[in-house]
């Protein structure tokens, strides 16, 4: 007898998908080529520091949707982390997102909200029409501000020109003229109290649902068809179609661990200068601030392609390779009991409230035709 669903890949898109089956009676088999559950979500407790640690780097939940709110919250209780980014500029020390507090610091003021947006606008280039990274934030904030938090940081982490970065990522950026900090406007935020792992192993914890890990997509392949009713693939949409219209583009990360006490005082520190090649550091410790820890454990953080192939992360969008996505997309369309669905097999960069929300659009979709 077929199993419902084979789901390749074990992050948050694959596993969302495979409780809601599991949860309409559906059986499903959830594979990862990697040796653990959770994808870029996973954390785990060091041993040395107690810390839980966030392993492909920082993962802070926040959504403004209740539904998906009340959805996670069924798996785990969360904290009330906010995140408050500091940046590191020029050897000054500011917070981000750029905000009143930072346009004083900055520029030596005490504005008010309304003599900030008044000096923005007499410096600000408003005679651009933004049609990239750089010239959105120098439409809106000027070069001056461009250049200390922007430019070098975008350029180390991209690996590219702004001027060759999508619009869509800078007004991923919030700009107030107020003291307001939390780097997120959404209503709902927080990380598990207990990690993302656990929250991850209660989403799986159903009898309809097997885990098989260590497993590549190339085991199944050729024959899936004769052991599974549906394919749920949420890996590198390229990767399915053996690369057949070319490689996609993705930055990947690798991480430096620093120990100690007390490391950089902050969740997170970008540094938005020349003067180190890493974009930040996050100390893991402070995601989790109602907990109390002897000892401390950070990492820097560095960009770049080595191996984006094993651990592709943010995928480049651009002419070319939106182009090439759209060729793949092409293909998918066309493909029998197959949902694309995650960062990877959409092409798109993906917040973590927005991949379950993929998700449950792709299965609620399904669920329309699939019939049980």
């Amino acid at each position: 007898m077929k199993t419902d669903f084979l789901i390749i890949g074990c992050g948050l898109a694959g596993v969302t998908f495979a409780n809601l089956a599991a949860e309409h009676g559906y059986t499903v088999r959830l594979t990862d080529r990697r040796a653990h559950i959770g994808g870029n979500c996973y954390s785990y407790k060091d041993e040395e520091s107690q810390v839980e640690v966030h392993k492909y780097g920082p993962h802070i939940f926040h959504t403004n949707s209740t539904k998906i709110w009340e959805y996670v919250n069924r798996f785990t209780a969360f904290n009330n982390y906010v995140n408050r980014v500091k940046a590191r500029t020029g050897n000054r020390v500011y917070g981000m997102p750029i905000n009143l507090h930072t346009l004083n610091q900055f520029f030596g003021k005490d504005f008010t909200p309304a003599e900030a947006e008044k000096h923005i606008d007499s410096i600000r280039d408003k005679e651009l029409k933004p049609t990239n990274f750089e010239e959105y934030v120098l439409h809106n904030l000027g070069r001056e501000l461009y250049e200390a938090f922007y430019k070098y940081y975008t350029t180390k982490h991209w690996g590219v020109d702004p001027t060759e970065i999508p619009i869509s990522t800078a007004k991923r950026l919030p700009i107030r003229f107020n003291y307001n900090d939390n780097y997120f406007n959404d209503q709902f935020q927080g990380i598990p109290v207990n990690g993302y792992t656990e929250m991850i192993q209660r989403m799986l914890d159903h009898k309809n649902i097997h885990v098989s890990l260590g497993e590549d997509f190339e085991l199944y392949r050729a024959g899936w068809r004769q052991n599974f009713k549906h394919l749920v693939f949420t890996g590198s949409i390229d990767n399915y179609f053996n690369y057949n219209n070319g490689y996609l583009p993705y930055r990947t990360l690798r991480f430096e661990a620093v120990r100690g006490k007390e490391i950089i005082g902050n969740a997170v520190m970008n540094y938005t200068d020349m003067s180190e090649s890493f974009t930040r550091m996050h100390e893991h410790k402070w995601f989790t601030p109602e907990r109390k820890f002897d000892k401390s454990i950070a990492f820097k953080e560095y960009p770049g392609n080595t191996d984006s192939r094993k651990n592709p992360i943010y995928p480049i969008r651009n002419p070319d390779s939106t182009a090439m996505f759209q060729a793949y997309n092409d293909q998918a369309k066309a493909e029998e009991n197959v949902t694309f669905v995650g960062r990877l097999a959409e092409f798109r960069y993906y917040d973590m409230h927005q991949v379950i929300a993929a998700s449950m659009t792709k299965f609620e979709k399904l669920m329309e035709t699939y019939g049980k």
